[in-house]
């Protein structure tokens, strides 16, 4: 049962009880035939579509359709008391199928569920006679008491709300309009096809805010490498070429220009670079071609999960410094390897494990090897060694920013840093002096590469976009 706030009048709240995604009160679940006149076929769904029932009901219906010849598909959801994200994805795939999709006779609390994944701007969506909303403008409240933790990112904490959705609770610090701006791109690349979790709505937890999701089975890459580091290099590889499948995806202009989002946080860098490293950096990035790709703005092993039928991504960037969004595939390529920079170039230790992901300093360096062989489905290591050149220039300057940053942050012992939880402990263990030292070094090693670089613009041609 979903720990959610009752705001409603005892009725309603009965109402929405029985329709939750662990009522015992279930009808008949199926998919069925109900008529096919004038080259329109009528399928009935009923019951309630959840991850246990979904494979059933898409077997119906695909068996129904195979029997049957007929110009445009209407599902009736007379008698559908539920649907689940697993449901949605069937929707989702009779809708690329057959294009002429419609349904009808929607009861309200279906309505609202298919409203707030996105699914209504894609097909037309009809209520059944005589149903009202039973939703309200008023942002859901839940409480995470006695919920069960599964997770904690840089800016969040996930809990299980159910068998069937999740709740993100994000830091304080992140102002609404990215939350919402998070579940929003979230959404609009679920429906273009993107490979992502289902968002539902942002909701009010305590003092903070949350994002509802579904609730996969699956695990991320980055617990899984740490389960199977005998399988390094070839789920780095695998990593590779998923992320290289959705680059190719070619998205509008309601995303963000991820090109211009990095010229911005370059500028408001400039006060704290020394000119000649502020102009090197920003002419690295003018030079970058233009492209409506789709590119997921913070790319790393912990953001993609691996299901039994293909990977997913999480957490789509929603911050000014790292947005999912449009451009070329370089940016996400350049957000893989900063945290194998972090690993590999920041710490003089040979044991050390990054905490980021579990792996050594020599498996971190193996798995960037391994995604980018992946990434370019090749083994030519001369080509290999140029694409990380170009790559590497810009993760080293997009590192030693944000680590710039965070070095006078601690050095000025601001409570970000320093009263921050133990995802702000690899800052606070590095140290000011070390970290200013390491910007200094990143820095260093770009004007070397740049000396000695033959082809400026050998990047303009290493991947066609």
């Amino acid at each position: 049962m979903l720990k959610e706030k009752k705001n409603l009048p005892e009725e309603q709240e009965i109402k929405k009880e029985d329709h939750s995604i662990n009522s015992l009160k279930s009808s008949k679940t199926g998919g069925r035939l109900l008529s096919n006149k004038d080259g329109i076929l009528k399928l009935g769904i009923e019951g309630r579509v959840n991850t246990n029932t979904a494979p059933g009901i898409e077997t119906d219906i695909n068996e129904v359709l195979a029997a049957n010849e007929f110009d445009s598909l209407v599902l009736d959801f007379s008698d559908l008391v539920y649907i689940s994200s697993a449901g949605i994805r069937v929707l989702l795939k009779l809708l690329k199928a057959y294009g002429d999709l419609k349904i009808e006779n929607t009861s309200s609390e279906v309505y609202e569920i298919l409203e707030m994944t996105g699914i209504t701007t894609l097909l037309p969506i009809s209520k059944k006679m005589g149903e009202v909303s039973v939703g309200s403008e008023k942002m859901r409240e839940f409480s995470v008491d006695g919920l069960e933790k599964i997770g904690t990112g840089f800016h969040g904490t996930v809990y299980r709300l159910d068998d069937e959705t999740i709740l993100k609770v994000i830091d304080e610090a992140i102002p609404l309009e990215h939350i919402q701006k998070e579940r929003d791109t979230s959404q609009k690349a679920f429906l273009l096809g993107i490979p992502t979790a289902i968002s539902y709505d942002v909701v009010k937890a305590g003092d903070h805010y949350g994002i509802i999701y579904e609730l996969l089975n699956s695990q991320s890459y980055t617990k899984k490498l740490q389960e199977d580091q005998d399988k390094l290099e070839e789920l780095g590889k695998e990593l590779g070429k998923f992320t290289r499948r959705v680059n190719s995806t070619v998205i509008d202009d309601t995303f963000d220009d991820i090109k211009q989002l990095q010229l911005a946080k370059i500028d408001r860098a400039k006060d704290i670079l020394d000119e000649d490293d502020y102009v090197m950096i920003r002419h690295l990035f003018e030079v970058i071609p233009e492209s409506h790709t789709f590119v997921h703005g913070d790319l790393h092993p912990g953001n993609v999960l691996i299901q039994n039928d293909g990977s997913l991504f999480l957490d789509m960037a929603f911050s000014g410094n790292s947005a999912s969004g449009y451009g070329h595939p370089i940016f996400d390529l350049i957000s893989f390897t900063q945290p194998v920079i972090g690993a590999v170039e920041d710490h003089p230790e040979e044991d050390f494990v990054s905490a980021f992901n579990g792996l050594t300093k020599k498996q971190n360096y193996e798995l960037w090897d391994a995604y980018i062989k992946g990434y370019f489905d090749t083994e030519d290591e001369a080509y290999i060694e140029k694409v990380k050149e170009e790559i590497l220039l810009r993760a080293r300057a997009m590192k030693a920013i944000d680590l710039k940053y965070c070095a006078i942050m601690l050095q000025n012992q601001e409570s970000a840093i320093v009263d921050g939880d133990d995802k702000r402990k690899i800052i606070r263990d590095l140290g000011s002096e070390t970290m200013f030292k390491n910007v200094e070094t990143a820095f260093q090693r770009i004007r070397a590469a740049l000396e000695n670089k033959e082809d400026e613009f050998f990047f303009l041609e290493f991947l066609a976009v």
